[in-house]
């Protein structure tokens, strides 16, 4: 019964047309063996009714804490929370810093950042009532490092999505060391380019020439290495930051 499975909560899950998204493969990775909670702004129950009868679907803002309390105790009525995996996030054109709207830098800032910080803080007490866990936060090849869009002149970044990401990473290494006496291990991801639906087909290719590998990531295999991180293969790790972009990171 779905019941007696351990429960993984996944915000940024929803994906009803298929086209490619990390929560959502990293959701189909945890369901063969955990009850699901796909959680997204973007009502996720098309997605979870795709996994079948161990998944459950909640529509809420993760930047909201009430929303975020409310997904923890969806999720929590299902079983034990175990996983809690933010893969909820946004991105935006690069931009001079000195054009860059105060408005914009706190969308983003509080989307990808804050978010991370109000998921956890709701999940952390349920997370100790079931005896530890695990939380993994998607961060970004642009929060080891930004980079500038090559063939603009003058250069431009994506600072205010840099700075979000880098954020993740910071705060991955302070949960691993705030919880690390209560059983719950906090790491992260920091993929590069992902065939997702966020990432228009027209820049595939020049997304790919970026990346020593010669390719972009499937969804499945940011997934793939998120549920390494939940697995007793990980068990002595925490507050690990993994760069899933194909050597990006060097280049």
């Amino acid at each position: 019964m779905a019941q007696d499975r351990p429960v993984a909560l996944v915000t940024g899950a929803s994906d009803p047309e298929g086209a490619g998204n990390i929560g959502y493969s990293v959701a189909e990775a945890f369901a063969v063996d955990h009850s699901v909670l796909l959680a997204d702004l973007r009502d996720p129950s098309a997605s979870a009714a795709r996994l079948g009868a161990s998944a459950f679907a909640i529509a809420g803002d993760v930047t909201r804490l009430d929303d975020c309390e409310k997904m923890v105790a969806a999720a929590e009525a299902q079983g034990p929370l175990k996983v809690l995996v933010h893969a909820a996030g946004i991105t935006r054109p690069a931009t001079r810093i000195e054009n860059l709207d105060p408005a914009e830098w706190d969308h983003v800032l509080r989307t990808n950042l804050t978010s991370a910080f109000l998921i956890a803080r709701a999940a952390i007490p349920t997370l100790k009532r079931a005896g530890g866990g695990h939380i993994v936060l998607v961060s970004s090849r642009a929060g080891r490092t930004p980079f500038a869009i090559r063939g603009v002149s003058p250069v431009a970044t994506k600072a205010h999505y840099a700075a979000s990401k880098a954020g993740i990473i910071s705060l991955t290494r302070a949960l691993a060391l705030e919880l690390a006496a209560d059983g719950i291990k906090v790491n992260c991801v920091a993929p590069g380019p992902v065939k997702t639906r966020i990432m228009p087909k027209e820049s595939y290719q020049a997304a790919a020439a970026s990346v020593p590998l010669g390719r972009m990531a499937e969804p499945s295999e940011v997934a793939s290495v998120v549920r390494f991180l939940c697995s007793d293969a990980a068990s002595y790790m925490t507050g690990a930051i993994l760069d899933v972009n194909g050597a990006q990171v060097l280049s």
